[in-house]
């Protein structure tokens, strides 16, 4: 079966969820046919630089032909390079007017087939175009970046992305009436994909095979994130000074077969969103679902000191763990320090 990612993926600008400008300035090259040579996308994994990059090329040649298509992680020595620049000087065959390259993750090529590829770009062929992606463009020499035009893609916001969800979910329900989603169950997962649309629909896939009707409590349940009740539970107990609350969620945890180094880490995670939402009194964010925030505005403006200091031992704690195989033992000595508040 096609998975969601796949069966949605745009084909048109209009499609491409927010990354206004990038769009605004290719649609305006398209229309004066003002076409460079070479482009670099990047920005963060899901924000769309590879679908803006194949209807890019589509648009160019006017929906004829494929562009090439070439994964620099797995092709980027000097002689991949060497057969690019020999395909770039070839007559196309199928009636477009430009070879149109789409090298995505651009940053694995190896430096000499960046110094293959600085020569090309010097002096590229009249018909060939070439659209660079990556996630790291920090990594690709400034020789080749003074030679690309380039579009940066913002991560996309909540709000993008939760009506991007939305409109999915309501083609989906046309074909399969039982299928619903709670607006604070798209939410979070909104905020679990941190401005990925690849990721948030690649997660309510999944999710939507646990279960036709999404909600939070489905949501957790299906991806495994947090169980945020018992995170709240274990932050009020542990700040009370319950240490018993404390060894007795470390010990179940343990009994369950968690791993507990992902526990913490995932707890030092919510404690810094604790954190911030005692400084700003708002979730936008912090991965919390937003229908936690009416138990927060009770308890955070007495929490928030205390979740400071928790927030520094959690830290040191992730550090103290990192190489241990049984580290058990030195998480309650932490808590249990912190709890008894001598640490």
């Amino acid at each position: 079966m096609q998975s969601l990612a796949v069966k949605y993926r745009p084909t048109t600008f209009d499609d491409v969820t927010e990354q206004g400008s990038v769009k605004t300035i290719l649609q305006q090259q398209l229309q004066s046919g003002h076409i460079k040579h070479s482009y670099l996308f990047c920005g963060g994994a899901g924000t769309g630089k590879t679908t803006t990059a194949r209807i890019f090329a589509s648009e160019i040649n006017e929906g004829k032909g494929t562009p090439i298509e070439i994964d620099a992680a797995s092709n980027n020595s000097v002689n991949d390079v060497r057969n690019i620049i020999q395909q770039s000087r070839m007559a196309t065959l199928d009636g477009s007017k430009y070879r149109i390259f789409i090298i995505d993750e651009c940053h694995s090529l190896s430096n000499s087939a960046w110094q293959a590829m600085l020569k090309l770009l010097e002096e590229p062929p009249e018909t060939a175009v070439f659209i660079f992606c990556t996630t790291d463009p920090q990594k690709i020499p400034k020789t080749i970046l003074s030679r690309v035009q380039r579009f940066d893609f913002q991560r996309i916001s909540q709000i993008g992305i939760v009506d991007r969800l939305t409109l999915i979910i309501q083609l989906e329900k046309l074909s399969n009436p039982l299928i619903s989603a709670k607006t604070d169950a798209l939410e979070y997962i909104a905020k679990i994909a941190d401005g990925g649309m690849r990721d948030a629909i690649t997660l309510m896939d999944k999710c939507l095979s646990y279960s036709t009707d999404l909600t939070v409590d489905s949501v957790v349940a299906a991806v495994g994130t947090i169980d945020y009740d018992e995170m709240l539970y274990l932050t009020g107990n542990m700040i009370g000074g319950q240490a018993e609350v404390m060894f007795k969620s470390i010990e179940e945890l343990h009994r369950n077969g968690k791993d507990l180094k992902l526990f913490i880490k995932n707890y030092t995670t919510f404690v810094l969103d604790l954190c911030k939402y005692g400084l700003m009194k708002n979730l936008d964010l912090t991965q919390i679902p937003n229908f936690y925030e009416a138990q927060l505005k009770n308890k955070t403006d007495d929490w928030y000191k205390e979740c400071q200091r928790l927030l520094t031992l959690l830290i040191k704690l992730n550090s103290t763990i990192k190489w241990d195989t049984n580290p058990k033992a030195a998480i309650e000595a932490i808590l249990y320090g912190f709890c008894e508040g001598v640490i």
